[in-house]
């Protein structure tokens, strides 16, 4: 995987969940520049890039997570 091809995955993550730039750096390494600095070229690590994937497949997990407590407590309030 290229840099480029990283940098793609985490702007349509971004774009996905509707995270600012800033957050999504905060969130997943406590770095609100990390997206900045990499849209102006910033290569990471293999660390880096596991780090940064695991964050985004744990937060998508708590986002369905939440998405089917929604739908089920409509489903029990419109079942009452």
């Amino acid at each position: 995987m290229t840099d480029d091809e990283f940098q793609l995955q985490v702007e349509a993550f971004i774009a996905r969940h509707g995270l600012s730039p800033t957050t999504f750096g905060l969130w997943a390494m406590n770095d609100s520049r990390f997206v900045f600095d990499l849209r102006r070229g910033r290569s990471c690590s293999l660390a880096t890039v596991g780090k940064i994937y695991r964050f985004m497949a744990e937060y998508e997990q708590k986002q369905e997570a939440k998405r089917l407590r929604r739908l089920h407590e409509n489903q029990q309030a419109v079942s009452r």
